[in-house]
């Protein structure tokens, strides 16, 4: 069974309309919904007191029905009774400020230890409970893991407690061993930051963009992703404890990349993994949609985990997005997009507007007094066609792949930031070169083989470091932080036949974000480094001897071929460059 369905919560609405929701869900051809995933307060009212009759009754309801359900283990938003219990625990800004203890979410700190033992006590609770009942098909572990905001509604970063500087320290002793390494490693010679002692850490406060060691701000995001991997698979794990057929995973989002861990190294050991995607609030066009789902299903390639969407946009969106109507033939061609590729599940968000709460009049799949709409009519005849086996789940084989590296995203973020309202003293800063750059050039890589109509791979720092390179060509955009075994790597997979397209700043800075004497490009291709400027149309390399204007450079090496443009080609080409499109697509054939 092709898992083909919907979120409906059921604690938002009055229990005497369930049987007859989860009745017209079924009636529909969909076979799954999922619910749970924030309601915490719901199944636990007061600490240790737990209230299952109604969790109990819907997935009854399901069972008789004949709907199977993705039970959410509701770890993401702690209920209010945790503020009164353990009062001060909210996650705290570099700049001191506190974050909301309700509203937003996520509204607590991962690493807070009170958290982490209510929430594994609630995960126990609730998985003995239910891991034998014949309604539950998979679980989900929190929702949308991340650190405090969601979103980039504020230019704040999250988390500076105690509890966070603590888990930061014992992050770095793992990977440093000495404080001498840890020294030499972040540059903490520059402007007197040198750390006598592990417990002289702190967390890096002076700002994303400020004059924050760029090398303590790497391992400061890298440790946020591993702590939040960490606690989603630990999570897991504990579910596999009580029950281990049932599937396990957890979902996010692709989002600005200091708000949201590396999926690449979230997945762990979850059995799937589900992107939540809005396209018509976030203005997609067709490639643009193909480009998130290429990105989360290499986000899984290589391990156990399954290709899933958790939430695909049934309606309208609410205030954030683009809030324009959703017509059926849309949610059409985003379901047909997504089996195109690869996804091996689909849930769309949500079988009827919410009528209270944040997400009032959004997203809802049904009209909002419950009748049905012409998108359900359209989502009918899809899980027809889907069960019938007329639309299936396509098996895609990439020849080539797309570089997304996150570190050179993260340094690149920081060197940038945000528009500055100081001009004269420093130039207000495009989004184009910073904050969206990373973003924006694979977006550029990824348009070339869209309109091509070949499938596309994107590989990540575990590929490079790792040498699984099985691909006839690679697009390396935004290729600033390279590691010389990374780098090592794509040459002897470039000696063997592979061809290298990449751009400006190639290999400037090792992994943890310091200059090489002699940047890679200079052994890559045989040029002179001096130095880079931005640009109108993105960055551009000052080459020695050459002239100060955008040049490719070719050279062979062994059975392959290094392609190197010295200014930013791929973001050339998200903007529209036909010629360097077609130059691309040319050594694609």
């Amino acid at each position: 069974m092709y898992p083909f369905g919907v979120t409906f919560y059921p604690d938002q609405w009055p229990l005497g309309t369930w049987e007859e929701t989860f009745k017209q869900i079924k009636d529909s051809g969909l076979n799954i919904v999922r619910f749970g995933e924030m309601a915490w307060d719901w199944v636990e009212p007061e600490p240790g007191k737990y209230r299952f009759y109604d969790l109990d009754r819907a997935l009854d309801i399901c069972e008789k029905v004949g709907l199977q359900v993705l039970l959410g283990l509701p770890t993401s938003q702690v209920p209010s009774w945790f503020y009164r219990k353990y009062p001060n625990s909210q996650p705290i800004a570099q700049d001191g400020t506190l974050y909301p203890e309700y509203g937003p979410r996520p509204n607590i700190c991962k690493d807070n230890p009170h958290y982490r033992m209510h929430a594994e006590k609630l995960v126990r609770t609730m998985v003995k409970r239910y891991a034998k009942h014949l309604a539950v098909a998979m679980w989900q572990v929190d929702n949308e893991p991340v650190y405090p905001p969601l979103d980039h509604t504020t230019i704040n970063d999250f988390c500076h407690c105690e509890h966070t500087r603590q888990a930061f320290i014992t992050w770095a002793k793992k990977k440093y061993g000495t404080i001498k390494n840890l020294n030499e490693a972040w540059g903490t010679r520059f402007w007197t930051t040198t750390f006598f002692s592990f417990e002289d850490i702190l967390t890096p406060k002076a700002g994303i963009w400020e004059a924050v060691s760029p090398h303590i701000f790497l391992d400061w995001f890298r440790f946020k992703t591993d702590s939040l991997s960490q606690w989603i698979n630990h999570l897991a794990a504990v579910v596999r404890e009580y029950d281990k057929f049932h599937k396990v995973g957890t979902n996010g989002f692709v989002g600005i990349c200091t708000r949201v861990p590396d999926h690449s190294k979230m997945v762990g050991n979850l059995d799937w993994y589900g992107l939540d995607i809005y396209p018509k609030g976030g203005r997609m066009d067709p490639q643009g949609l193909a480009f998130h789902y290429d990105l989360w299903r290499s986000f899984v390639r290589g391990t156990k985990a399954e290709f899933h969407i958790t939430e695909l946009q049934g309606g309208q969106n609410v205030r954030w997005g683009a809030p324009e109507y959703v017509e059926g033939p849309e949610i059409k061609g985003w379901t047909t997009s997504a089996l195109d590729h690869g996804a091996e599940a689909i849930l769309y968000h949500a079988w009827r507007p919410p009528l209270f709460g944040a997400e009032t009049g959004g997203f809802g799949i049904c009209n909002v007094d419950g009748t049905p709409s012409k998108r359900l009519e359209v989502i009918k005849k899809l899980a027809g066609d889907i069960r019938t086996g007329k639309l299936k789940k396509a098996n895609l084989k990439a020849k080539v792949a797309i570089a997304y590296l996150r570190g050179s995203e993260i340094q690149t973020y920081q060197e940038q930031g945000p528009p500055r309202g100081i001009a004269g003293q420093w130039e207000a800063v495009r989004s184009d070169i910073g904050m969206m750059h990373a973003i924006l050039s694979i977006g550029g890589a990824h348009s070339v083989l869209f309109q091509k109509g070949e499938p596309a791979d994107f590989i990540f720092e575990r590929e490079l470091d790792s040498g699984n390179l099985p691909y006839k060509v690679i697009l390396m955009p935004n290729p600033y932080l390279l590691s010389k075994k990374q780098y090592d790597n794509l040459k002897k997979w470039i000696n063997t036949g592979g061809k290298l397209i990449t751009e400006a700043r190639f290999g400037l800075k090792n992994e943890m974000g310091h200059l090489y004497e002699h940047p890679l490009m200079e052994d890559l291709v045989g040029v002179k480094y001096e130095f880079t400027e931005p640009k109108p149309a993105g960055f551009l390399d000052g080459l020695q001897g050459k002239p100060r204007t955008e040049q490719v450079f070719t050279k062979k090496i062994g059975k392959g071929q290094a392609i190197y443009a010295n200014f930013s080609l791929f973001l050339q080409i998200k903007n529209g460059n036909k010629k360097w499109a077609s130059l691309v697509a040319k050594e694609l054939a």
